[in-house]
């Protein structure tokens, strides 16, 4: 028995063996043994994997500007000034680094019993049209003093579509020379609304016309109360409208400019009459709406240019929209015209940037401190930093 059992038993020894055996033969072999870094070894360090830079382009700054303008009799010369300066403006704006964004506002104002209380024109990039609505200004009516001011600053702090964005500089004009009436009761209170302005981010600057004592004591009560600067200005308003040697060929270049513009659709009358207004204005206020473009780009404001349109839907547009000049084209034909006149505008442009750097240089030895544009610009440059626009 016991002989048989260590039979079996060296039978098993011997199965395990030659399984051992025949398990080390099916693996493959090691030829060389696995080498073992020494000190002496360079170091191979791999980077770790990083996610591609995305770069995304900063907004521009923006300034939205609302002009609240005392229409009455006696502020007729500061009214004809403002037509005539408000391109010079908008062109001082432009110059801003870096180039922010312009939308203006108006407020037309004058009392209970005249024509009209207020005459509202909401803020827009359109500039083209907000000159269309300043040029629209006459001065009448008036007769007693006060005049209803705070219906004025009510309009232009809640009416008007200001940005949300406390990053974008809010400002108000308000211009005038008679102080606000304080009697009617109906809900506009300047105070109040003052007060409204500062909590929402708007600086209310005022700009005090001839020299009432009423008026110097309100105006500057306002700006304080609002984050704001207090001016004082002749009664006229001081505008002198200086001439440059540069104004000839800038109002040339404005015309050839505006030649570049090619109204469609809806908006070919529109864009017309736009045409017609930048070449009928004074020389030196088409060589100041040169400058702004310049520095803006395109030629006109607001829409229907069909150079500002996209590539696919001026080859998608109805044939009926388009142009007499772009009659008959297919879609490729009308982008390589546009495409053409794209670099004719640019080259105008350049030439107009070059001239306006100019023009204004020289435009500063003559600047009058105390003009009503010589003040807003003033009060931009100072206000503008807060914001990060540097003038």
């Amino acid at each position: 028995m016991d002989k048989k059992r260590s039979k079996i038993t060296y039978l098993m020894i011997g199965g395990t063996l030659c399984l051992a055996a025949w398990a080390a033969s099916a693996m493959p072999r090691l030829t060389t043994k696995p080498k073992v870094l020494t000190s002496t070894d360079p170091v191979v360090i791999t980077e770790p994997q990083q996610m591609p830079i995305v770069t995304v382009p900063k907004a521009r700054p923006r300034i939205e500007v609302v002009f609240a303008l005392d229409t009455t009799g006696s502020m007729s010369g500061l009214i004809d000034g403002a037509k005539r300066k408000i391109w010079s403006i908008a062109n001082f704006m432009a110059q801003g680094q870096p180039k922010p964004e312009i939308r203006i506002g108006l407020v037309a104002y004058r009392d209970k019993g005249d024509d009209y209380v207020t005459r509202f024109y909401d803020l827009s990039d359109d500039l083209d049209k907000v000159f269309e609505h300043l040029s629209s200004f006459e001065a009448g009516g008036g007769g007693d003093q006060p005049e209803h001011v705070s219906r004025a600053l009510g309009e232009a702090v809640a009416k008007s579509s200001w940005s949300k964005d406390q990053s974008v500089l809010k400002q108000i004009y308000l211009v005038g020379d008679a102080p606000p009436h304080t009697d009617y009761n109906d809900g506009f209170d300047y105070r109040t609304i003052s007060k409204q302005a500062n909590e929402a981010g708007i600086h209310i600057n005022t700009i005090r016309c001839g020299g009432d004592y009423q008026t110097q004591l309100v105006w500057n009560e306002i700006s304080r109360a609002a984050s704001g600067e207090y001016a004082s200005i002749d009664q006229t308003g001081g505008v002198i409208v200086a001439a440059s040697p540069f104004d000839d060929k800038l109002a040339a270049l404005n015309a050839k400019l505006v030649g570049t513009t090619v109204g469609y659709g809806r908006y070919r009358e529109e864009v017309r009459s736009k045409v017609s207004s930048a070449l009928a204005m004074p020389k030196s206020a088409q060589a100041d709406r040169a400058g702004f473009f310049g520095s803006k780009g395109g030629a006109i404001s607001g829409e229907g240019d069909i150079l500002a349109a996209p590539a696919p839907a001026v080859a998608a547009m109805p044939a009926a929209d388009l142009p007499t000049e772009m009659a008959g084209m297919d879609g490729k034909a009308r982008n390589e015209w546009v495409d053409k006149k794209k670099a004719e505008r640019e080259k105008i442009s350049t030439e107009i940037k070059d001239l306006n750097s100019k023009r204004l240089d020289y435009l500063k030895a003559g600047r009058k401190a105390d003009a009503f544009d010589a003040r807003v610009e003033d009060t931009v440059r100072k206000q503008a930093k807060s914001i990060g626009l540097a003038y």
